[in-house]
């Protein structure tokens, strides 16, 4: 019987083990490495999600359907330096009645995000300079004040 020729490592295929201790070699040599990060996307419904999330942790809001509706309100700020509070437009748009569009009016005054300026007989509301500061770090990533 005559011994078979010695394997060439270049034509076997790599065994998975090998291939599992490649990666792990490389997660370990460049652990320490700053991890890229990854691209926001600034289309209204990412926005309003990250805006979402914020009020969530911001105003401990756990209703899906306010957090909607503060989040709708907030990104309406980036087009618009006031809001009336009355504008039958948004309540349409948010789905809520005059009253609760009211509480969300003062949920946000009451955060400090907003605050109330005087037109005549309407309330109109625009951001306070903590609340452009907040919006502005929220929709682009950044850490909150």
């Amino acid at each position: 019987m005559t011994p078979l020729p010695p394997a060439d490592a270049s034509a076997a295929p790599a065994a998975p083990e090998t291939a599992l201790v490649a990666a792990f070699e490389h997660r370990i040599l460049t652990r320490d490495e700053p991890v890229p990060p990854v691209p926001l996307c600034f289309d209204a419904a990412s926005v309003r999600a990250r805006l979402s999330q914020a009020l969530r942790t911001r105003l401990a809001q756990r209703d899906p359907r306010r957090l909607r509706a503060l989040a709708h309100i907030c990104h309406g700020f980036l087009a618009a330096p006031t809001q009336l509070s009355t504008d039958p437009g948004l309540a349409a748009a948010l789905g809520l009645s005059a009253s609760a569009l009211t509480r969300t009016w003062q949920e946000l005054r009451e955060s400090g995000l907003i605050e109330q300026v005087p037109a005549g007989r309407r309330r109109c509301y625009r951001l306070s300079r903590p609340g452009e500061d907040w919006l502005l770090a929220v929709v682009k990533g950044d850490p909150q004040p």
